[in-house]
């Protein structure tokens, strides 16, 4: 093993995910030689997990569809959104532009969902369907960045290094300079006029996330993949930067506790609890440690319910039905591939693996770890209201049966985090930060590494995740290698 100089480039990118393939490719575009490095072995990040879910005004695809709509709208219903949480200068830079990417994916043979642009109802809904997926999610982002990566890479003007992952900087005359970190044959330096931290978010590793949640939190699932432990952002604090702290938290709810790896959620592409009644009829209760309902399970708006699971103690719910809903109900669990079906829901009863099963509603509360008396008196109460056709405590609306045929079943859900909320500090040019607010100079950023919380507040907002990334990342590519044109006259 010996050292390695990677060699000097005009920019150095840190993390092939969304924000920085785009940023690559556009610096490359721009005429910058480009170095792309990413701890991982593949490109995409998070991509190969996520919806892929991306917004945008004013596109070609939305005028085809007969949708009138602008980049002022879009930025008013992010702002209501987000409950005017997020960052109105970052929010609005990427929002006037977003339309621009879609069409630029769409120019690029982007597989767009037949049912897009439309309407996603695990967020709190926009007015005008503004918000695009691909056939295959997140892996039809990665088809066409990859492709266009690839054209930049056979003609030269990009270098991408796998299985490096960059742990410090190199700082020259006070301005970052370069990027040192370990690869396959041992340590590596690489010298940037530029260096771009896109390396995504930090919630695998439990320490620092729960740095950044608020108390009564730190009990959340772990949903994200496991290479997202903040290297980035650790990067950037130890040379003085600064990070936002506004401790907002929302939970991704549905998500099922994986028996073997304590902590972490079950992979959402194999399972998760559907809780949207605008893709499936609840039929079943949810209770808290107490055996308490507490939300009407029918509520037709996220926010509503991922706040009332916030309030419980250890952002924890348990769901309960019984041996008639199982035959009647479609299937509880769904993945993105659509093959839970109703015969593959009751084998995984009897599996076992996730879902308790009981004779009575206290040897399931005893097995859920909620109170016995507390589920029992809440039953007795929803199969009241069931017959009434009013639920007096929580006004659920959409009562099909009651729960009363054993065997019982229960399912626990805990509230994940997925995306990082807060993140490094950046000006309008994506330099990052120090904690007076003053450029670090030859250092950017751009992506999960900013923080959910710029561009979506303390709520989820459609397409405010990827979409950003992508577009900033667009920006920035573009500028620096506009930079580079300058300063060689």
């Amino acid at each position: 093993m010996s050292d390695e100089n990677i060699g000097h480039f005009d920019v150095v990118v840190v993390g092939a995910g969304a924000g920085g393939l785009c940023t690559a490719i556009e610096a490359a575009a721009g005429g910058a030689r480009v170095l792309l490095v990413d701890k991982r072995r593949e490109i995409g990040g998070m991509l190969h997990i996520a919806n892929g879910e991306f917004s945008g005004a004013g596109t070609r695809r939305q005028a085809a569809h007969g949708i009138d709509d602008t980049p002022e709208e879009h930025f008013a219903e992010v702002m209501r959104l987000s409950h005017g949480r997020a960052d109105e200068r970052l929010a609005w830079q990427s929002v006037r532009a977003q339309g621009e990417t879609v069409d630029w994916l769409e120019g690029h043979g982007f597989a767009f969902d037949p049912a897009t642009p439309g309407l996603v109802h695990g967020h709190e809904v926009y007015s005008v369907p503004r918000t695009y997926w691909g056939v295959e999610h997140g892996r039809s982002v990665i088809a066409v960045l990859r492709r266009l990566l690839g054209e930049h890479v056979a003609d030269g003007s990009v270098t991408v290094r796998f299985g490096v992952r960059v742990e410090g900087a190199v700082v020259e005359g006070g301005r970052v300079a370069g990027v040192s970190g370990t690869g396959p044959g041992g340590a590596v330096t690489a010298y940037g006029g530029a260096v771009v931290l896109a390396t995504g978010g930090y919630d695998a590793d439990r320490d620092l996330r729960n740095r950044f949640l608020p108390p009564g939190c730190e009990n959340a699932l772990i949903a994200c993949l496991d290479h997202a432990t903040g290297d980035g952002l650790r990067l950037a604090e130890g040379l003085g930067a600064g990070t936002g702290g506004d401790g907002h938290f929302i939970p991704v709810m549905g998500l099922i506790p994986d028996p073997g790896r304590p902590g972490f959620a079950v992979d959402y592409r194999e399972a998760f609890v559907e809780v949207a009644p605008a893709y499936r009829t609840p039929h079943e209760i949810w209770v808290n440690r107490d055996g308490a309902r507490f939300v009407a399970e029918d509520t037709t708006s996220p926010e509503h319910r991922e706040r009332a699971l916030l309030r419980q103690p250890g952002i924890e719910m348990h769901v309960v039905w019984d041996r008639a809903v199982a035959e009647a109900a479609e299937p509880l669990i769904r993945n993105g591939a659509g093959d839970w079906t109703r015969e593959r829901m009751l084998e995984e009863h009897a599996r076992g693996r996730w879902i308790a099963a009981a004779d009575t509603l206290e040897e399931l509360a005893r097995k859920l770890g909620v109170d016995p008396g507390g589920l029992t008196e809440t039953v007795r109460r929803y199969n009241e209201a069931v017959a009434g056709g009013h639920d007096p405590d929580h006004g659920r609306t959409v009562l099909p049966s009651p729960i009363s045929e054993a065997p019982y079943y229960g399912l626990t859900s805990i509230g994940a985090s997925l995306l990082s909320r807060d993140g490094l500090r950046v000006n309008g040019d994506l330099a990052v930060l120090d904690r007076e607010g003053v450029p670090i100079a030859g250092l950017y950023a751009v992506g999960e590494v900013l923080g959910n919380n710029v561009f979506a507040g303390d709520n989820y907002v459609g397409g405010m995740s990827v979409t950003p990334a992508m577009t900033l990342g667009r920006e920035l590519g573009r500028a620096l290698a506009a930079g580079l044109e300058d300063a060689h006259g």
